[in-house]
């Protein structure tokens, strides 16, 4: 049958409709099951009969969702042909095939052609169900394909073209980067909760610290000894919350800051209780400047009576606290995992080994250590030739599988006969002079991801009962710190990531104007912040300036942040003003949001440049006025300020016309800016205007760069609020 004469599914007015009403709902859920449940739900029955989702699981097989047929017979029928689907066809057609090549299938017509031969009592069941039509698009999201969105039309006479294709590719994009901003959201509340358990049960006092040493957090035990409420120790100095005690500690804190080295072990009494306490500095990262101090407060009272009584205890003691100083002095997993290894070398045993278990099923050398740091490279020659067999029955595999732990007070050559590949890999294993051994599970959350190694040299030494135990017990707060440490690293690359994909990954060409923007979150460590900005074409061939302050910060302010973005460039998609545009997002926060959040925003659209210079028309949703810095040195604030969007459902909005000339220079900001300093004595907007104005024949990016540094150096280098900017500027 030909198909040139048929028609798109969707036509383009209801496709964008479509297009922007499920950007809006997949915005406003972060929740990944639910999401899942959205997607394949959102396309029936608009643009298709029947959907299905088949999603990348971690191990590489596909989870199937789909938005299940009326008729459980059909949808049966539907399963167990896939089923079958896949395992005559593979890789080579079908879902399956798109997720492998990241192609799309368009079947247009499919009425009595099934791919796959039927079984006698399931042709009568194919007849009934009457296939029409099917499309496969791949799920790509940041790169990499995620799965794959199938469309199958059974009403008779709707059938699919290269139209409906395109927009089912273009559908899949924003479902699969829903899917995977969901995903990401999902792991970093799941590292929060996790994090969030560990600070509160850990046996130690622990207390963060700001640059002027006022409380940030302390946890049960810390609050103990500041004899306070948890949620009373927040805010309070250091000298408040400890009183003598932390007048005591406020040069140590002092001596942190200033150097940035920690300082560990400092043994005080307050009576009638003696404690260990460290002072660490805080950062967000290894090159970040320090943004606090870690106190770690220890009650060792026990300790030092167990020390008149018993030296070897008391040694075991010291060294377990000593231990647990380490693992808590920071959450980078590479250093966390060479300061286990180094931890019982020399004390307890001369060699240390840390292995973990992968994703994939394999065990990893991950950290080694050796009281002669020379030979540390020998034992990772052998790993790389003969690495760890996942299913070999004893060693590391054994307690990592079994979950027990192994310890033997001598290795003979019987047992390195039988642990040897080859007789390469025997004088290898010989050469170690490997004597008494420890074998320990690391474990944390109820599951076991490693095991770590302490081997005694034959010739030196051999571990005794107690330096059994004292291994198992280093390895149980290994496994703690190791996997806060892991969970940290994680969540904060999911906050990178979510942030970056919140904002636009470069800024476009524009003819005849150039653009530089600056961007800073405020919010502590792995926090995302509230502002936004987007710079994009038209498709009227005018461009439009975006920039806006959303209500709060994290998970919700992101959300509100994704569907601002996604709302306007869909918006612009179809010929509208910047009031326009405002009063769309308006309504869409509105009803997608139910005036749970709100921002502040300012829209601006350009037309191109021409040799005179350009007309520039904005609208402000309650959002700062924008700033032009004229090429004579004058600046002009322009806009009328306009109502909250989000909040209202008539909103006041104005549209104001600015002529710019070459080399004039408009700049957008938040409030961020303005608000910036000690109270009483902010940047506030005639102090923005002169900093402007000293900007006269520089570039854009020197002006956005000149406001950010202004802005961060009056608040010390650590603002209170995001700082969102964009600065553009008419060629001359």
């Amino acid at each position: 049958m030909s198909t040139t004469n048929r028609h798109p599914v969707m036509d383009p007015e209801s496709a964008l409709g479509f297009l922007a009403q499920a950007s809006g709902v997949l915005a406003g859920s972060l929740h990944y099951e639910d999401t899942l449940t959205e997607v394949v739900s959102m396309a029936v029955p608009d643009v298709a009969d029947w959907c299905a989702i088949d999603i990348v699981e971690p191990d590489g097989s596909l989870r199937q969702i789909t938005s299940t047929h009326p008729d459980a017979e059909q949808e049966e029928l539907l399963m167990e042909l896939r089923r079958r689907y896949r395992e005559e066809k593979g890789g080579t057609a079908g879902a399956a095939y798109s997720i492998l090549t990241g192609e799309a299938t368009l079947a247009e017509d499919v009425r009595d052609q099934a791919e796959i031969a039927l079984a006698p009592g399931e042709q009568e069941r194919y007849r009934r169900l009457g296939p029409q039509s099917y499309m496969i698009v791949p799920l790509v999201a940041r790169g990499r394909t995620i799965g794959a969105l199938t469309l199958l039309s059974t009403r008779p006479g709707r059938h699919y073209t290269e139209i409906d294709l395109d927009f089912a590719q273009h559908l899949g994009r924003r479902f699969a980067l829903a899917i995977d901003n969901a995903r990401l959201y999902d792991e970093a509340e799941s590292s929060r909760a996790i994090l969030d358990t560990l600070f509160s049960s850990v046996p130690v006092g622990l207390a963060i610290l700001d640059n002027e040493l006022r409380c940030v957090r302390a946890n049960a035990a810390l609050s103990a000894v500041a004899r306070r409420d948890p949620t009373e120790c927040v805010g309070c100095p250091l000298d408040v919350l400890l009183g003598e005690r932390g007048a005591e500690l406020e040069p140590l804190c002092r001596r942190v800051l200033e150097t940035g080295e920690p300082l560990l072990d400092h043994d005080v009494a307050w009576s009638p209780r003696h404690y260990v306490v460290s002072c660490t500095p805080v950062r967000t990262s290894d090159e970040a400047p320090i943004a606090g101090v870690g106190l770690v407060t220890i009650d060792v009272t026990e300790r030092r009576r167990l020390l008149e009584r018993e030296r070897t205890a008391a040694r075991r003691s010291a060294f377990l606290a000593r231990a647990g100083e380490i693992l808590e002095s920071t959450l980078d997993l590479d250093i966390t995992l060479r300061n286990v290894a180094r931890i019982a070398v020399p004390d307890i045993a001369d060699w240390c080994a840390i292995h973990l278990l992968e994703d994939n099923g394999q065990i990893r050398l991950a950290a080694i250590a050796h009281a002669e740091p020379a030979r540390e490279q020998f034992a990772w020659e052998i790993d790389e030739r003969w690495p760890a067999q996942p299913d070999a029955r004893g060693g590391v595999p054994g307690v990592i599988r079994t979950g027990q732990g192994q310890a033997g007070s001598t290795v003979t050559d019987a047992q390195l006969q039988h642990a040897a590949i080859d007789d390469d890999h025997l004088e290898h294993l010989r050469a170690l002079g490997a004597g008494s051994y420890v074998i320990a599970p690391l474990r944390a959350a109820g599951r076991i991801f490693g095991a770590v190694t302490f081997v005694a040299d034959a010739t030196h030494r051999a571990l005794n009962p107690e330096d059994v135990d004292l291994a198992e017990e280093i390895a149980r707060r290994a496994g703690l710190a190791i996997e806060n440490a892991r969970l940290y690293t994680e969540r904060t690359r999911i906050a990178h990531t979510l942030q970056a994909e919140l904002l636009p990954t470069r800024l476009p060409d524009l003819p005849g104007a150039s653009v530089a923007v600056r961007y800073r979150a405020a919010g502590e460590l792995n926090e995302v912040g509230g502002d936004f900005y987007d710079v994009f074409e038209r498709s009227d061939g005018t461009w439009a300036l975006v920039i806006g302050d959303v209500s709060g910060k994290g998970a919700e302010a992101a959300a509100v942040t994704a569907l601002a973005r996604h709302t306007v460039r869909t918006a612009s998609l179809q010929p509208a003003t910047a009031r326009g545009l405002l009063e769309t997002l308006n309504d869409a926060l509105l009803t997608q949001r139910a005036g749970s959040e709100f921002c502040t925003v300012c829209i601006a659209t350009l037309d191109p440049p021409g040799p005179g210079g350009a007309t520039l028309r904005l609208a402000l949703g309650g959002h700062p006025p924008a700033l032009v810095l004229r090429a004579s040195g004058e600046v002009e604030p322009h806009g009328a300020p306009g109502t909250l969007i989000g909040v209202f459902g008539d909103p006041s909005l104005e549209e104001t016309a600015v002529e710019l000339g070459p080399g004039d220079v408009l700049l957008l900001y938040t409030d961020g800016v303005t608000e910036a300093g000690p109270a009483g004595a902010e940047i506030g907007e005639e102090g923005l205007e002169r900093l402007l104005a000293e900007g006269r024949g520089h570039t854009p990016e020197q002006i956005v760069a000149a406001v950010e540094r202004a802005a961060v150096e009056i608040q010390d280098g650590q603002p209170r609020d995001d700082i969102a900017l964009i600065a553009l500027r008419i060629d001359d």
